[in-house]
């Protein structure tokens, strides 16, 4: 697993999702919800997926040791922040890419800094049969690197996450 962080100025990006204008920031932010929740007595970020897409994310997992390669690229003109996590289930086909206008949710990456996860989670778990089922937990084991994006994300804010 990995945590890269990738800055540069807003519009200009050369990653897989290309965004012309904020416009298209706009309408590429993930919709279906991100919080902190309690998870093992600790405070963690939390992005809820279609109840589809999560069962998809906990199949590819079943039945086998699994590494998620995970990027925050953070793009941003001094003003708006937003960051794009990015996640790869190796040895599949899987990825996910989930953008956030980072001014509104600073706290959320300041609690990934702190806790060092991101847990995933269905956008309606009660449509889930089993409870074990209702959350995902990914360690994100480059401190240094969640350092360095929360420092970003914190500069360009102007927000300490403990707002």
């Amino acid at each position: 697993m990995n945590v890269a962080v990738k800055v540069v100025p807003l519009l200009q990006m050369s990653d897989k999702k290309k965004y012309s204008s904020y416009d298209d920031f706009y309408r590429n932010l993930h919709t279906n919800g991100a919080s902190i929740i309690e998870f093992n007595n600790e405070r963690v970020p939390c992005i809820c997926l279609e109840n589809e897409q999560f069962r998809r994310f906990v199949n590819s997992a079943a039945g086998r040791k699994m590494a998620v390669d995970t990027n925050l690229d953070i793009y941003h003109n001094e003003r708006d922040v937003f960051v794009q996590i990015n996640m790869k289930i190796l040895d599949t086909e899987l990825e996910y890419s989930f953008l956030f206008h980072a001014n509104e949710m600073v706290t959320f990456f300041k609690v990934m800094l702190d806790s060092a996860l991101i847990v995933l989670s269905p956008n309606d778990p009660s449509s889930i049969s089993e409870m074990s089922e209702n959350i995902f937990a990914i360690q994100l084991p480059k401190r240094d690197r969640l350092e360095e994006a929360f420092r970003i994300i914190s500069k360009h804010t102007n927000k300490t996450g403990l707002e």
